[in-house]
């Protein structure tokens, strides 16, 4: 039976809107690892034309059984991104592409040195591929569904490792100054991947930042401001989006990065986040911002996914539903994206016990 993806969208809606839809939705974030092994393709493949990717999105998403599709692909502006960039700055070598998992760019290779910085290109995303291929396949996908497309950047930190790698943490004691001047080419070029996804999917309705720099164990707090909450704030008031949060580190500063975007005047609907493991940690977040769709919370199933049988996974599924869905705004989402060591089986216990 083909996936009712107007059922789907019905129950998002209502959870968005503080109410009881009729089961937890559910939102699987499939990349190329679990894409691949579902299709049977190589990632290359996937990228051949917008219709192909499209569909196989569909495809692989109704395998899967969530409440949400985006293209098969990391969805977040991140190694596709490193791709524009290397070929906007001559430096295609240094990206590797992988059959059958995520492709990279080697860390620190396109912004190595101070001169790549000041000369450093931004990519047009309107004709730099796989870009137009992937935006075209959101388009595609919002139109067969109904769903709407799902618009996730990178502002900043994720970026800023990519193109200069391990010296960044360096620069921000030693080169600030430098270190600003490349935010500053990455906020140029999230512009231009925002106003080309408006111009081929149009106005997307919130923006999910990959939002890196706010963990304990990467930067200060006031640091990660400079270099990427300064850069979000600017992009949500230039843009007119609010913003849901993408932070899968360790040691997330949630409660002060919500407190200073909200003080900042950034409306802020959603977290999508593991950590911290700890429920009641969550819970007390709930209470503090009732309004706050929390997607995942904790939900890092992927060990339980990957290394038990599904009665693990069950339980631990089940502890976040008793303790965060009576409280409203709450979905089931496995942070990251899902690897390829997780069975399908796993997966179908997550439906399941949203289900229950």
């Amino acid at each position: 039976m083909a996936h009712d993806w107007q059922a789907s969208a019905e129950r998002l809606a209502l959870m968005m809107a503080g109410e009881k839809p009729d089961r937890v939705p559910v939102m699987f974030i499939a990349s190329e690892d679990i894409a691949a092994r579902v299709s049977g393709l190589p990632v290359k493949e996937l990228l051949k034309d917008a219709g192909k990717l499209a569909q196989i999105s569909i495809d692989v998403h109704e395998v899967l059984g969530g409440d949400a599709v985006y293209p098969v692909l990391a969805p977040f502006c991140g190694p596709y991104e490193g791709l524009a960039f290397a070929r906007a700055n001559g430096k295609e070598e240094h990206f590797v592409w992988k059959d059958y998992s995520t492709p990279f760019l080697r860390e620190g290779k396109v912004c190595a040195t101070e001169a790549d910085i000041e000369a450093l290109q931004i990519p047009d995303h309107r004709k730099s591929e796989p870009w137009p291929t992937i935006m075209e396949a959101s388009a595609l996908i919002a139109e067969k569904t109904g769903l709407p497309g799902s618009f996730v950047p990178s502002l900043t930190w994720s970026s800023v490792q990519m193109l200069r790698g391990s010296q960044a943490y360096i620069d921000v004691i030693e080169n600030p100054e430098l270190l600003l001047c490349l935010c500053e080419k990455i906020y140029a070029s999230q512009m231009d991947y925002f106003e080309s996804y408006c111009s081929i999917v149009g106005p997307p309705p919130f923006a999910l930042n990959a939002q890196y720099a706010f963990n304990s164990h990467m930067l200060s707090f006031e640091d990660a401001w400079k270099f990427e909450g300064q850069f979000v704030t600017r992009f949500c008031k230039e843009t007119g989006l609010p913003l849901g949060i993408h932070n899968c580190g360790f040691h997330p500063y949630w409660i002060e990065l919500v407190e200073r975007l909200q003080a900042e005047g950034v409306t802020v609907i959603a977290v999508n986040g593991s950590h911290p493991l700890d429920l009641d940690e969550w819970v007390s977040f709930r209470e503090r911002f009732p309004d706050i769709l929390i997607m995942g919370a904790s939900i890092f199933v992927n060990a339980e996914m990957e290394h038990q049988g599904g009665e693990g996974v069950r339980a631990r599924v089940k502890e976040n539903i008793d303790k965060l869905a009576h409280y409203g705004r709450f979905a089931l989402s496995p942070v990251c994206c899902l690897p390829w060591r997780v069975s399908l089986s796993n997966i179908r216990v997550v439906v399941e016990a949203a289900e229950e």
